[in-house]
């Protein structure tokens, strides 16, 4: 599985016209120490240019309706840069 990282843009952000809040690693880690359940999955980005055939991971909290994409923090003051995938991983959390 190959990994890429671009910063995020308003192309990757958005779900079905609504915005995505963010979460890291570490973000899901600290959820798996408390015990909260979550589901994965992961979204083809479609847009012509560079990122077609991309796939971002995007979780849900049980019991929640708000979605979150998975970044790495920010490492310059570009921001956070979404983690995409070339293919999704056959198995998923």
């Amino acid at each position: 599985m190959d990994l890429g990282q671009i910063v995020v843009d308003q192309y990757l952000i958005m779900l079905h016209g609504m915005p995505l809040s963010l979460i890291t690693k570490y973000g899901l880690a600290q959820w798996e120490d408390e015990g909260q359940r979550f589901s994965c999955c992961y979204d083809q980005i479609t847009d012509e240019g560079e990122h077609e055939g991309k796939f971002r991971c995007l979780y849900q909290k049980e019991g929640s309706p708000e979605i979150f994409l998975l970044v790495e923090p920010p490492s310059s003051p570009d921001g956070f840069g979404v983690i995409l995938f070339d293919q999704p991983p056959r198995t998923v959390h």
